[in-house]
């Protein structure tokens, strides 16, 4: 009786590259560097549903690159201006959701994140970038800290209607 032939690659396989990219421990310091980087202009943590922007804004390479470097551009002005990049942002927060509830959970198990409520709090001041450190982690960790301004000068629900999610 002759067997069926072996898939060539196992359903649950994933490729090292986003093994590597979706890191718990990485995307874990991105959304600390988000909620200290609010908490730092701001008076609250990042509100959790507002979590689940910061991964997409800041592992999407032209999405990372296209964030402004003047923090007197809002998330609207530039929202606007980066209409293309929004096209698929519906699919990349809802591809990104488990690796955020990941993140999340292994923050509040760590220690690295609490919670003030229902907002997400950053509860040690996290590294700053060096020199020694890749240049994409270290845009990563700059586009997270800018991210998590802009929650401090925009309500959540507005921010998923200007990305365009759930609209």
């Amino acid at each position: 009786m002759s067997q069926p032939p072996e898939p060539l690659v196992s359903p649950v396989a994933r490729a090292p590259e986003a093994m590597a990219l979706f890191n718990t421990v990485l995307t874990t310091e991105l959304l600390v560097n988000a909620c200290w980087a609010k908490a730092q202009n701001g008076t609250t943590g990042l509100a959790w549903p507002a979590a689940y922007l910061i991964l997409p804004l800041t592992l999407h390479p032209q999405t990372r690159d296209s964030l402004p470097r003047d923090r007197r551009i809002t998330l609207a002005r530039w929202a606007v201006r980066n209409h293309d990049l929004l096209a698929d942002m519906e699919f990349r927060v809802a591809n990104m959701a488990l690796p955020t509830k990941r993140a999340i959970r292994h923050g509040l198990r760590s220690k690295r994140l609490g919670l003030d409520g229902t907002n997400l709090v950053a509860l040690a001041r996290p590294k700053n970038a060096t020199s020694k450190w890749p240049t994409e982690l270290s845009d990563s960790v700059k586009a997270a800290r800018f991210c998590g301004q802009w929650f401090n000068a925009v309500e959540t629900h507005l921010a998923f209607e200007l990305l365009g999610i759930g609209g």
